[in-house]
């Protein structure tokens, strides 16, 4: 049975993360040809010629072009008869004891036109040469054998002409790239002691590199080995001093002496091994390779990966002999923990006081978890914040349900018994804590809507103020009533704690907008207590009529230099010019009814507040009220109360409700905070 060679090669799929895996399979095939040979370990010899092509169309900064072609010439056995005809058998078993599984031409022709090849070696005491052309659509052709009048070993594979694009446009890479993954791919070698001299030469400028001179920068470290579901497991940990850009720790999942696909970045394993390893002082990054022969069973034939579940199986009759990668890393992550415990102590340390830092400067909700070094410690190490937030929640919620569920199993079994009631005692404790996270959580967002408050009464550096709408939206958003906003939505308590119980709200709405009123007067913001009529707080009722328990109204004027002048002639004209206005459309005007027409009740014995804020109070205005019968506070704010009509009505700056305000919640913020 013949199965043509563009056949097989359809079966080679090629990813971006191979674009280099034609070089590096030429690369072994000379590795396994020297070490068929009889040559000293000094002398065996590979130099790797890189024919570049045109440049790239992804954005290159370097310039570097592309590889259209490249040589890898060695002086090992050559392609001798058993080689030969090796090379004629797909998935051929003669090299198999080196990892080869007679399917890494194929994928060199997944990408390249042509492979040509001149091999110049001694066979029975006799030398030849032998060249040939292997193509896709031609197999091979072009055949020669004959004596040879050289008497050296050399083999020269040449690849020309890359086809494939997506390979192409990712080979723009420069000679210490290329190099760097040659030294990788081939690192198993260099550990057991098989490498031989490996020479890269870039053709275009004559620039080039030594492979084996990478590894004198790296230092094998330790060789571990572990066990996992019936299957042995061996660990190379190398690592290199922390120099140049590098950032990053590596995992390489090797299969018949070379490197398999892509490395598994550490931290993605173990957070722990984010950043470089301290070792005796000094900083290291770790190269750490991992071989098996259940890894050389599952790896795919094109050698760029291998059939193995990413993650553990859930089946309810999952076999024993099945491993995942999440299997295996586990494993790995736990080995190296136990290897490097004073590093791994020391990060773990320093990780939890990094979260206890940030829970305290910026998620006070979780303070309760500062006092408890176990949960600290229980979360990854070098989390992104966005990271650290999930766990936090995560632990969180999970133990307040954990409470809640023990408190209420507490009353469904109602058995009082001192263990019992000892149990509950500690989960109230618990609840508590977590109720002053809670609280923690509220406070924050109170504090920084008191330091935008603060913010928005400077001047611009332009010497602009806030519009007035702007500081009005900050204490509740224009043309909206409480029922079209979550109570979240509004920050009443600025004015005064009592005012976000109200069950009545309305903003910059005119007046008609929920009553029957008809007026077109828009009030900055008018509070009206739960009236029995109102079931909802925009005047909708559920009875026929009612009566108002009390009512507020709140004005507020621009901030800046001229916000406190309702008049610019003159400063003849009183504060209460600014509200009262309000409370005559609901005194004085006849049948005011809710939107369904029923009656609203409302007395001149209503209690009626009235609060105005203004950015100054000049002098002349102060004077000129209080002649007026306004009385000033000892905190520096005015009032008029008309019992006729039991309105109250009190004047202050911007500046001094902020200060109410703060002073209002430094027992808070000293209790929850740290400063």
């Amino acid at each position: 049975m013949e199965v043509p060679v563009k056949n097989l090669v359809e079966t080679v799929d090629l990813t971006s993360e191979d674009v280099l895996l034609p070089l590096l399979e030429c690369v072994v095939n000379s590795i396994i040809s020297l070490q068929q040979s009889a040559l000293p370990k000094s002398q065996q010899k590979i130099q790797i010629q890189v024919e570049r092509g045109d440049l790239s169309q992804a954005l290159n900064f370097d310039n570097v072009k592309t590889i259209a072609s490249f040589k890898v010439i060695d002086n090992g056995v050559g392609f001798n008869k058993r080689n030969f005809e090796s090379f004629e058998t797909p998935f051929s078993q003669v090299n198999k004891d080196h990892g080869c599984k007679g399917i890494g031409r194929f994928t060199i022709l997944a990408a390249y036109q042509e492979f040509l090849v001149d091999s110049n070696y001694n066979e029975n005491g006799q030398w030849w040469n032998r060249t040939f052309k292997f193509t896709t659509d031609k197999e091979i052709e072009s055949q020669t054998f004959a004596e040879s009048d050289q008497s050296k070993w050399r083999t020269t594979v040449y690849i020309k002409n890359c086809y494939n694009e997506l390979v192409r446009e990712r080979s723009a890479l420069t000679v210490e790239q290329i190099a760097e993954a040659i030294m990788q791919h081939c690192f198993i070698y260099y550990l057991s002691g098989n490498l031989p001299v490996i020479e890269l030469i870039d053709m275009e400028d004559k620039s080039g590199a030594v492979i084996n001179d990478l590894f004198e920068k790296v230092s094998r470290e330790k060789e571990r080995e572990f066990p996992l579901n019936g299957h042995k497991f061996k660990i190379y940990i190398t690592k290199t001093p922390k120099t140049g850009n590098r950032r990053n720790n590596y995992l390489y999942y090797c299969a018949n002496d070379r490197s398999v696909g892509n490395p598994r970045n550490l931290k993605n394993i173990n957070s722990i091994f984010t950043f470089p390893i301290l070792v005796d002082s000094s900083y290291y990054f770790f190269d750490i390779y991992l071989v098996s022969k259940f890894l050389d069973s599952k790896v795919y034939k094109a050698r760029n990966g291998f059939n193995i579940p990413k993650e553990k199986e859930n089946l309810l009759f999952k076999s024993s002999d099945i491993v995942s990668f999440q299997d295996i890393e586990e494993e790995v992550s736990k080995l190296l923990e136990k290897e490097y415990d004073s590093f791994v102590k020391g990060a773990k340390d320093k990780s939890v006081q990094q979260i206890a830092t940030y829970i305290q400067t910026k998620a006070p909700r979780y303070n309760s978890f500062i006092k408890n070094p176990e949960i600290l410690q229980s979360i990854p190490p070098n989390l992104p914040e966005d990271k650290l937030e999930e766990h936090l929640y995560r632990i969180s919620y999970n133990a307040r349900k954990n409470v809640e569920k023990n408190i209420q199993k507490f009353i469904d079994d109602k058995s009082i018994n001192e263990e019992a009631i000892s149990n509950i005692i500690n989960d109230i404790k618990e609840k508590t804590a977590y109720d002053v996270d809670s609280l923690a959580d509220y406070m924050t967002r109170r504090k920084a809507i008191l330091e935008l408050f603060d913010k928005f009464l400077d001047a611009d550096e332009s010497g602009n103020y806030k519009l007035e709408q702007d500081v009005h939206k900050l204490v509740f958003p224009l043309g909206l009533t409480n029922n079209e906003l979550d109570y979240e939505n509004h920050n009443l308590w600025l004015l005064d704690e009592r005012f976000i119980t109200y069950k009545f709200i309305a903003s910059d709405k005119a007046i008609t907008s929920y009553s029957q009123k008809k007026s077109r007067k828009e009030l900055d913001l008018i509070l009206l207590d739960e009236p029995p009529m109102f079931d909802n707080p925009i005047s909708f009722g559920d009875r026929s009529g009612g009566e108002v328990n009390s009512m507020v109204v709140f004005e507020f004027k621009r901030p800046g230099d001229t916000a406190h002048q309702k008049n610019k002639k003159d400063y003849r004209w009183q504060f209460s010019e600014l509200v009262e206005p309000y409370f005559d459309e609901f005194l004085y005007q006849p049948n005011k009814k809710n939107y369904k027409g029923n009656q609203v009740v409302i007395h001149k014995t209503t209690p009626k507040f009235g609060f105005v804020i203004l950015d100054v109070i000049p002098t002349q205005l102060a004077s000129y009220n209080e002649d007026k019968g306004w009385k000033k506070t000892p905190f520096g704010t005015y009032f008029k109360i008309e019992p006729e009509i039991n309105l109250h009505i009190e004047v202050m700056t911007f500046r001094k409700l902020l200060d109410f305000s703060v002073t209002r919640h430094n027992p808070f913020f000293d209790k929850l905070f740290v400063r």
